[in-house]
Parts: C-alpha cells; sequence; structure tokens
C-alpha cells in the first residue's frame, strides 16, 4: 500500500524518481532499510552503527541466519542501547524465540540494555513510508544560504510551518521539499511523522540538546 501523498509526489519532491522507489518500497522494504529509516526518524537519537559485540553474541546462539537486524544507538542522552529488529516468523518458531529471549539476556548480563522491536511495530503504516521518504532525501544537497534562509525564516514564523511553506522559502532550490526533508534526516527540523506526509506537514526547528 502506497502511503505517499499524491500531491506530494507530483508537486512538493522535484525528484520524480525518488518518489517512486518509496512507493514501491512501501511495506516491502526489506526489513534491514526500513529498521534504518525509521530510526533515522526516531526523536532523539543521535547516531545509529552496527553492534559487532551483539552480532558476535548472536552467532555463538545460531541466530546468524535468523534475518535479525542488530544496531547500536546513541541517544541525545548520552545512552546507548543495542536494538535489534526481530522477523515475524522469528516469534512464531518457539526454537528461535527461545533464543532471541537469550540473546537479550546475555547482552545484558555483558552490561548492555538490549531492546527486542518486533517487525510488525517497525512497519506500521504511516511513519515507515514516511521514514522512507524522509531517508531517500538523504542525498539532496542544500546549500549554506538555503540552509540559513530556512531556519531564518522558521525562527520567526515561531519555529514551525508547513511543508509547503517552508518550500515557498527554498524555491530557489532544484529540490525545495527535498532540502527540508534532508535537514530532518541531519535532525535539524523535525516533521509530524503521525499522518501520511504532505504539503500540510508540519516542520519545525528541532530542540537543542
Amino acid at each position: 500500500m502506497n502511503y505517499v501523498s499524491p500531491v506530494t509526489a507530483s508537486s512538493a519532491l522535484e525528484t520524480s524518481s525518488r518518489v517512486a522507489v518509496v512507493a514501491s518500497l512501501g511495506r516491502e522494504a526489506p526489513l534491514p532499510f526500513a529498521f534504518d529509516a525509521v530510526l533515522g526518524v526516531k526523536s532523539g537519537v543521535r547516531s545509529v552503527s552496527d553492534d559487532p559485540q551483539c552480532e558476535k553474541f548472536a552467532h555463538t546462539l545460531d541466530l546468524a541466519q535468523a534475518g535479525l537486524v542488530l544496531r547500536s544507538v546513541r541517544f541525545t542522552s548520552g545512552r546507548t542501547v543495542s536494538l535489534v529488529a526481530v522477523p515475524s516468523v522469528c516469534w512464531r518458531d518457539p526454537v528461535l524465540h527461545a533464543r532471541i529471549l537469550d540473546l537479550k539476556w546475555t547482552r545484558e548480563l555483558s552490561g548492555q540494555r538490549l531492546v527486542l522491536v518486533p517487525e510488525s511495530v517497525i512497519r506500521a503504516e504511516p511513519r515507515l513510508t514516511n521514514a522512507l521518504l524522509v531517508s531517500a532525501c538523504d542525498g539532496v544537497h542544500v546549500t549554506p544560504r538555503e540552509r540559513l534562509i530556512l531556519l531564518s525564516h522558521l525562527t520567526e514564523f515561531g519555529g514551525s510551518a508547513s511543508l509547503e511553506v517552508c518550500a515557498e522559502w527554498l524555491a530557489c532550490s532544484t529540490d525545495p521539499a527535498g532540502a527540508v526533508l534532508r535537514l530532518v534526516t541531519e535532525r535539524v527540523l523535525t516533521i509530524a511523522l503521525d499522518r501520511p506526509i504532505d504539503l500540510q506537514s508540519e516542520v519545525s526547528l528541532a530542540a537543542r540538546r
């Protein structure tokens, strides 16, 4: 199912190929890709990386082929947590289920908190397609001048404005809305993710930490 607004696809995002890729993925996106996209827009996250130590534990427990996606996530609070995306099939297999719980306890006994994230949570809509759309804008180039223009206008507007208004401020950009969403990937801005992203989605200055 495609949750990308037709208005957004035709008017807000100039790079039609990007919208087509997101629309074709949706809930069919590979789990690692989907997990990283969702983590990329999660509030409070500072950085996401592979988790070699957790991978070692998973290998020891014969989980290397289970399809788990293991990430080390550092939050703006300074806390680091191991997050593991668990394919739905693993919950239905008693042996895999037990081994995954063993992985959690083994990792936590080593001194690192581990949170199991069900695939169904990662693929919840509209957050997944929104996250994929934002992630697809990671390669959009934003010049220092464009950045300054947008941040200055947002500050004058009290810190928030619609995606449409933000894109109008960057009319000189080759991809105005894409530039706005690129700043979301940099955590300079935030965008409402509880409804499908469209021209009326609220864009805000990210809280300073």
